[in-house]
C-alpha cells in the first residue's frame, strides 16, 4: 500500500482574498485592544469571535451572513452554557446527551455546509466547557467584540461587493428546508456517528486524556456521509493538525513572546480562508496551529514556552481520535471500507 502523498497537494485556482483580509481585521483588532488592557483571556475570546465571523461566512448579502451567524451564535453559546451545567453538576449524563446530540448531527448530514458546520461546533462548545470552567464574564465582552468586528468587515465587503445567495446556497435556510422534507442522510450514518464520537471520548475518559474534548473534535469534523471522501478528509485532517501542534510548539518554544504569538495568530487568520481553498490539511494545519498559540498565551506566563510534554499530549489526542475515526469508518460506512480494502490490497 502507498502512502496517499497525492492527497496532500494544494489546488490551484482563484483566492478568496476577500475573506482573508476580513479575518485579519477580524481577529487582530480585538486582540490589539485586548492586549492593550492587559486581558489574557480577553485576547482568547476576541480572537475566537473575530474567527466565528469569518469561519462562518458562507456568501451572499449582509443579511444572509448576519442571520446564518446569529442563529449559529445563539445555538453554540447556548450548548456551551448547557455543558458547563452538566459538567459541573451531573457529568453522568455527559455521555448519554453527546449521543444523543451527534444522532442529531449526523441525521442533519448532507443538508448544507452552514447548518453541519454550526451543529459541530455546538457539540465542540457543549464538550470543551464540560471539562473547562466558565470563563470570567469580562472574556464574553471581548467575544462580542470580536463578532462585532468581523460582523463589520463582512457588512463593507457586502456593500463593496454585494452578491445575492444562488437557489442552492447551502446557506442555513435551505439546510433547514432540506431537513424538514427529509432529504438528509439517514439514520445509518446518524447512527455510527453518534456511536464513533461517544467512543471517541469514551477512551479518552477511560485512558485519562486530560483534553477528552480535542480527541473527540477530530472524529466530531472528519466523518461526514461521503464515502471516500471521509477517509481523505481523515488523512489530510490528521495530517494537518499534527503539522499544527507541531508549529504551534516551535513558534512557543523558541520565540515564548506574547507580541510573537500575537502576530502569529493574525497572520495566521489571515491565511485561513487562503488554506481552506488550497486543502484541507492546510486549512486544519493553520487552525490549530492559531487556537493552540492562543491557548498558549492564556495559559503559560510570558517568557515561558510550551514543553516537551505539551507537544506530546496534543501530537497524542489527535491520534487517537484518528485512529477512532477510522475504526468508525470501517464499521458504519460501506463504501469507505469497501475503499479502504481496496487500497490495502493494492
Amino acid at each position: 500500500m502507498r502512502l496517499p502523498i497525492h492527497l496532500l497537494a494544494l489546488r490551484e485556482g482563484e483566492m478568496p482574498w476577500r475573506k482573508a483580509v476580513c479575518g485579519l481585521i477580524g481577529v487582530s483588532l480585538p486582540m490589539l485592544v485586548a492586549y492593550l488592557m492587559h486581558q489574557p483571556y480577553g485576547i482568547l475570546f476576541g480572537a475566537i469571535g473575530g474567527l466565528y465571523a469569518s469561519f462562518l461566512d458562507f456568501g451572499g448579502t449582509f443579511r444572509h451572513r448576519a442571520s446564518t451567524q446569529a442563529w449559529g451564535l445563539a445555538l453554540i453559546f447556548s450548548a456551551g452554557v448547557a455543558g458547563n451545567l452538566i459538567g459541573s453538576g451531573t457529568p453522568m449524563l455527559l455521555l448519554p446527551l453527546l449521543a444523543v446530540l451527534c444522532l442529531g448531527v449526523g441525521w442533519m448530514d448532507g443538508t448544507g455546509a452552514a447548518l453541519e458546520t454550526i451543529a459541530r461546533f455546538a457539540v465542540l462548545a457543549f464538550l470543551i466547557y464540560a471539562y473547562l470552567p466558565a470563563p470570567p464574564w469580562s472574556a464574553l465582552w471581548f467575544a462580542l467584540l470580536g463578532i462585532a468586528v468581523g460582523l463589520g468587515a463582512v457588512g463593507v465587503d457586502s456593500l463593496i461587493w454585494p452578491r445575492a445567495l444562488p437557489r442552492q446556497h447551502p446557506g442555513l435556510v435551505n439546510s433547514v428546508t432540506r431537513v424538514l422534507r427529509g432529504r438528509n442522510a439517514g439514520w445509518v450514518h446518524a447512527v455510527g456517528f453518534s456511536a464513533t464520537t461517544c467512543g471517541a471520548l469514551w477512551l479518552a475518559l477511560d485512558l485519562h486524556y486530560t483534553r477528552p474534548a480535542w480527541v473527540t473534535a477530530v472524529t466530531l469534523f472528519v466523518i461526514r456521509p461521503d464515502g471516500p471522501d471521509s477517509l481523505r478528509r481523515l488523512f489530510q485532517t490528521a495530517f494537518g493538525t499534527l503539522a499544527g501542534a507541531a508549529a504551534a510548539w516551535l513558534i512557543s518554544h523558541l520565540m515564548p513572546y506574547t507580541w510573537v504569538m500575537l502576530v502569529s495568530v493574525a497572520v495566521l487568520a489571515f491565511l485561513r480562508p487562503l488554506a481552506v481553498a488550497g486543502n484541507q490539511w492546510a486549512a486544519s494545519a493553520v487552525m490549530t496551529t492559531m487556537i493552540l498559540l492562543l491557548f498558549d498565551v492564556v495559559l503559560l506566563p510570558e517568557g515561558q514556552g510550551a514543553g516537551a510534554t505539551i507537544l506530546r499530549v496534543r501530537l497524542n489526542d489527535a491520534m487517537l481520535g484518528a485512529m477512532v475515526a477510522l475504526i468508525g469508518m470501517a464499521l458504519f460506512n460501506r463504501e469507505a471500507r469497501r475503499h479502504l480494502l481496496r487500497q490495502l490490497r493494492d
